[in-house]
């Protein structure tokens, strides 16, 4: 029984790690459609296919609160203590073997949640940029308007 405990708390943390690791790819791909490409559309598609891979966040976290009461751990995982819970259900080399998948999966969680900032940082810059431009457009407009307006050509504002 605690060998397909095992298996099963393992198998929900590769599939978390696996999510991780292709949000991380997907991440480097918003980055790159922003800093190289400067490309919105790409930018808009790739966030398309981004939420895709979040909602399978949502059913690992499903498959997680289905699998707890099996294990008898009545705490929601991220609760104080919830590890600490649950490795004590196994053997100390289990637990072993359990903590370094879990490592894995934290070392992934923290580098993707550190490529998101950067992405943000960038598309913060980005977005900036588009606004000192249309800033840009509007004061040439309103120029070319009073410069109409002053008789300077014809101009049908309509």
């Amino acid at each position: 029984m605690r060998d397909e405990t095992l298996k099963e708390v393992k198998k929900l943390l590769n599939l978390e790690l696996d999510i991780y690791h292709t949000l991380s790819k997907m991440v480097s791909r918003e980055l790159e459609a922003i800093i190289l490409d400067g490309d919105m559309e790409k930018l808009l598609s790739i966030l398309q296919e981004k939420q895709d891979i979040i909602s399978r966040l949502q059913l690992l976290s499903d498959a997680w609160a289905d699998a707890l009461p099996m294990l008898g751990l009545e705490d929601l995982r991220g609760t104080a203590g919830f590890w600490e819970k649950l490795s004590a259900l196994f053997s100390e080399e289990q637990s072993a073997e359990l903590d370094e998948t879990l490592s894995k999966t934290r070392f992934a969680a923290e580098e993707l949640m550190a490529a998101e900032k950067t992405v943000q940082t960038e598309l913060e810059k980005h977005v900036e940029q588009l606004r000192g431009k249309m800033r840009q457009v509007t004061h040439g407009r309103s120029a070319f308007i009073n410069y109409a307006k002053m008789g300077g050509g014809y101009f049908d504002s309509n």
